[in-house]
């Protein structure tokens, strides 16, 4: 439960450090638009609870689909095909944007910004040495 919680706590704070950047915001338009279209959609048309609708939303676009819920209707699996392959590339999008912004934990951080420095130092010795 704690690593549940933890990982919850950095997936928070990379959307607050992604919500500054144009491109996060739009993508979270997008996303956020996506399931409430799908969401209305498929409570309407196909007759699910709200709950029920925009569960079988993002259980969709996220490619989990349990297979407890499917569309009833012609129009239904036709408005999923589009919505699936539309859906999708926003969703990875979206996703890609979050774990972009997301902070490694404590000792995969220092690891990397030892490699980091030692890369920096590198560098700068091959300046030194083409600079005499």
């Amino acid at each position: 439960m704690i690593s549940f919680l933890l990982t919850l706590q950095r997936m928070l704070q990379a959307m607050l450090r992604a919500s500054k950047d144009k491109e996060f915001q739009v993508l979270f338009f997008f996303t956020f638009v996506t399931f409430l279209s799908g969401t209305i959609f498929y409570s309407q048309v196909e007759g699910l609870r709200v709950v029920d609708a925009l569960y079988f939303s993002v259980m969709t676009l996220t490619t989990v689909g349990y297979g407890d819920f499917t569309p009833q209707t012609d129009f239904g699996k036709i408005f999923t095909i589009v919505y699936t392959l539309a859906g999708i590339g926003i969703i990875v999008g979206f996703v890609n944007k979050v774990a972009s912004n997301t902070k490694a934990p404590h000792p995969f951080r220092k690891t990397r910004q030892k490699r980091h420095a030692a890369e920096h130092q590198a560098d700068e010795e091959n300046e030194n040495e083409e600079s005499r």
